[in-house]
């Protein structure tokens, strides 16, 4: 590798006698300096913006990762606490509701009938103010998708009303926590888990510790425990179901206010017929005593279930919120310790009865819901060793939706997300690269 070639010509000064170059050697000379240096001022100018782009990653993109888990961390906050707050609110709500009024599934109907009106409200209210159309599933869609969800989660809820009538709340909460052995049972089913036995283990503790809870309970109720058995088992198929949908979410449902409109249709047609065989005859022989009935005690109790109604509206959209900015870890953990908090408190004010052998199934019960608990992180510590992946979140396009603790899931897209998550320009980019690129030349030459 030389310089280019020349031709070395010389003459001589007669006067000084000292040898000069030709101008062709001296177009040469300087042709190949010229050269020599544009590409040193090319090699620095990629050291200056490789430099540029580092300490852009180091401290722009550090300073907004900051700023965006700071935010995220919030938002994270607020609507576990959201979650958290209004699902002990309606469990005593509602059974303070059915202990006057002793129609559970008609409630749920209500209640579904009124959260559809309230998503479609809400849906044609943001149309309205951003002139962007929801997105709206075409019927064979709905069917295939979101029709299995909707049935079971119609089920779900039924079933729940209606065993919660009969049954005291410390014994709902304890029988409902069950969903996590359906969930275990169906995701191993669908793929979802792989079988081990340390999940037989935490099966077997959580059965155990059910078996012990409801032991000798002089307030168990074998027909309402039935049924919220049933509720659990249908939750636990409608959330395998639903974290299916999750990781194929290219149907466009990543706002809760829209999974909620298309999932209640669905909800109300499961769980209609079944108010209809239950409850149709109960409501026609009382018939004489509804028309009776003052129109202002009517108001009064169509005001009260509308309030159940918004609150329960209000926690479905939170319990999606929270399932997309948290992982199944800390839902699982928010769920521990809701169920902790609504058994002291049905025992503090309701004053249900629990012996030495409940408690010890509580606490056996919860345990292995721990277990599992712990059992998620270290299998994600374990996935995560063996990978040696980094992830972590960019400023540009957050993830909300993961696998562990802040590590997105590689093939699943989020629940919720927002219509615009990129928060990118390039000509603010090139504009900031060229403003860095500007202070790094300032700092070496301070007389710039």
């Amino acid at each position: 590798m030389g310089g280019p070639k020349y031709k070395r010509i010389q003459k001589e000064d007669p006067d000084s006698g000292q040898h000069f170059e030709s101008n062709e050697r001296r177009n040469s000379h300087n042709g190949n300096t010229s050269n020599h240096n544009n590409n040193l001022k090319e090699t620095e100018k990629v050291q200056i913006i490789t430099t540029a782009n580092e300490f852009r990653t180091n401290n722009g993109n550090g300073i907004r990762k900051r700023d965006l888990m700071c935010y995220n961390t919030c938002i994270t906050i607020a609507v576990i606490t959201s979650y958290f707050v209004l699902s002990i609110t309606l469990t005593f709500y509602n059974q303070w509701i059915f202990k006057s009024f002793k129609y559970p599934l008609l409630v749920t109907s209500y209640h579904l009938v009124i959260k559809l009106i309230l998503s479609a409200i809400v849906r044609i209210l943001y149309r309205l103010k951003t002139g962007k159309s929801r997105v709206l599933l075409d019927w064979r869609t709905s069917v295939m998708k979101i029709a299995p969800t909707g049935l079971c989660a119609g089920i779900d809820i039924g079933f729940s009303s209606w065993g919660l009538e009969l049954v005291t709340v410390s014994l709902y909460t304890m029988t409902k926590s069950t969903t996590i052995i359906f969930i275990l049972i169906f995701a191993i089913m669908l793929g979802l888990e792989k079988k081990s036995w340390i999940l037989l283990l935490i099966v077997a503790m959580i059965s155990g510790g059910l078996s012990m809870f409801t032991y000798k309970s002089t307030q168990f109720n074998t027909i309402g425990f039935c049924l919220i058995l049933f509720a659990a088992f249908m939750s636990g198929f409608r959330w395998s179901l639903a974290q299916l949908i999750m990781q194929k979410s290219k149907l466009g449902l990543h706002n809760p206010v829209d999974m909620v409109y298309h999932m209640q249709p669905w909800m109300i047609m499961s769980i209609l017929p079944v108010t209809l065989i239950f409850e149709g005859r109960k409501i026609l022989d009382n018939s004489d005593v509804f028309n009776s009935v003052e129109n202002e005690i009517i108001i009064e109790w169509l005001m009260k279930l509308s309030i159940g109604a918004f609150v329960a509206f209000i926690m479905e959209l939170s319990e999606f919120l929270t399932l997309s900015y948290t992982s199944s870890l800390t839902l699982s953990v928010v769920g521990i310790f809701k169920e902790i908090c609504q058994l002291v408190l049905a025992v503090e004010f309701n004053h249900d009865q629990l012996t030495l052998i409940n408690v010890f199934g509580l606490t056996l019960c919860l345990g292995g819901i721990c277990c599992h608990v712990l059992n998620k992180y270290w299998n994600y510590v374990k996935i995560e060793d063996e990978s040696g992946t980094v992830c972590y979140e960019t400023y540009t396009r957050p993830t909300r939706q993961s696998d562990g603790e802040g590590c997105s899931s590689g093939g699943a897209a989020p629940l919720l997300e927002s219509d615009n998550l990129d928060f990118s320009d390039s000509d603010s980019q090139n504009e900031d690269t060229s403003n860095v690129i500007y202070d790094i030349l300032k700092r070496r030459d301070p007389t710039r």
